[in-house]
C-alpha cells in the first residue's frame, strides 16, 4: 500500500501505527500523514523509509499480541479485519470471532491474536504472500492508468482473467483530477458497457465508439471540491462517422483525423488510435459483444 490506497487494510495499518504512538487519523485513506507515519516507523524498525507498506513493513507492524481484556488501537485493527464494531475492547465477541477464524485457517485456536493470526487476517493465509485476486469469468475490459505518463496508459481486453491484447490509450486533457468535468481522467471504478457504435454521429465523438454510463466522482479528502457526476463518457478515437479519416487541414487540430500522439488526450474519455479501436471491435465482434461487458478502471 502507498499514497492513494484505500480500504480495510489501510485502516488496519493506521490503527497499528496509532497503537505504536504515531500520529495518524484512521480514515481508510492512505494520505500524506499516513505515509509520513510509515516512514518514521520504518526508520525506527531499521527498514527502508519509503512510506510504502509492503511485506517487510507489515511483519514489523504486526509483531505484537492482543487478547481478551486488552483495549486500544491494536484491538481495533483486529476488529476491522473481522468486520466487527471497532470499539477497541477485546471482549467475548471479539474473542469468539478470533477463535472461529483461527479454526477456519487451521491455526492454534486460543482466541489470541499474535503475528501468525495477524498475518492470516491480512493476507488470507498463514504464509506471508499476497491474497490472490479472484479470476473473473468471461470477457471484460481493463483500463490501467499510467500516473507518470498519462498518454501511455493501457486498455486491455481480458477473458477469464487472462489478457488477450492490450493497446496504448489516453484519458483526459492532461489533468489527473477525476472530478474535473470534460477534461479530467476517467474516474476509477467499474462501468457496464451501455452501447457500441461503428457509425456514431456526435458533436465530438464520431465513428467507432463504446458508450459508458455516467459516473459519480468523489473528491479527495481535504479538498474543497464538491461531489460531481461525470457524463458523456466513451471509449473512442478520432475519425469520421463512417470510421474513416477526415481531410488534413494544415496547422489545425482536426477532430475527425488522427494526427499523432497528442490525440490520445480527450475530454475525459478513453482514446485509442483508429487502428487499435477497430482491432478491439473486431475481437468483441468475434465474442458477440457479451451482454454484461464491464470496464474496470484502476
Amino acid at each position: 500500500m502507498k499514497t492513494g490506497s484505500r480500504g480495510t487494510d489501510v485502516l488496519t495499518a493506521q490503527y497499528l501505527l496509532a497503537a505504536r504512538g504515531y500520529t495518524v487519523t484512521p480514515d481508510s485513506a492512505y494520505g500524506k500523514k499516513t505515509a509520513a507515519a510509515v516512514r518514521k516507523f520504518q526508520t525506527r524498525a531499521g527498514l527502508k523509509a519509503d512510506g510504502v507498506v509492503g511485506p517487510k513493513t507489515w511483519s514489523k507492524l504486526t509483531a505484537l499480541t492482543v487478547g481478551r481484556g486488552d483495549k486500544g488501537h491494536a484491538v481495533k485493527a483486529v476488529q476491522v479485519q473481522l468486520t466487527l464494531k471497532a470499539d477497541g475492547v477485546f471482549g467475548n465477541k471479539t474473542h469468539a470471532a478470533v477463535a472461529a477464524f483461527q479454526k477456519k485457517k487451521n491455526l492454534k485456536v486460543d482466541g489470541v491474536v499474535g503475528p501468525k493470526t495477524f498475518n492470516a487476517l491480512i493476507t488470507g493465509s498463514t504464509a506471508a504472500k499476497p491474497k490472490p485476486k479472484p479470476v473473473g469469468r468471461g470477457y471484460s475490459l481493463q483500463f490501467s492508468k499510467n500516473w507518470k505518463y498519462p498518454t501511455y496508459s493501457k486498455l486491455s481486453l481480458v477473458r477469464d482473467g487472462k489478457v488477450l491484447k492490450s493497446w496504448r490509450a489516453g484519458s483526459g486533457l492532461g489533468s489527473k483530477d477525476e472530478c474535473a468535468s470534460a477534461k479530467g481522467w476517467l474516474p476509477s471504478g467499474a462501468y457496464k458497457v451501455q452501447a457500441h457504435f461503428t457509425n456514431r454521429d456526435g458533436d465530438a465523438i464520431d465513428g467507432y465508439a463504446i458508450q459508458l454510463p455516467d459516473k459519480a466522482c468523489r473528491p479527495k479528502a481535504g479538498t474543497k471540491q464538491q461531489r460531481v457526476t461525470r457524463t458523456d463518457l466513451f471509449i473512442h478515437s478520432e475519425m469520421t462517422r463512417n470510421g474513416g479519416q477526415g481531410k488534413d487541414n494544415p496547422n489545425r487540430d482536426d477532430a475527425d483525423r488522427w494526427e499523432g500522439a497528442n490525440d490520445y488526450r480527450s475530454l475525459g474519455c478513453i482514446k485509442l488510435t483508429p487502428t487499435d479501436i477497430k482491432d478491439l471491435f473486431k475481437r468483441l465482434d468475434q465474442a458477440r459483444w457479451p451482454k454484461n461487458l464491464t470496464l474496470h478502471v484502476s
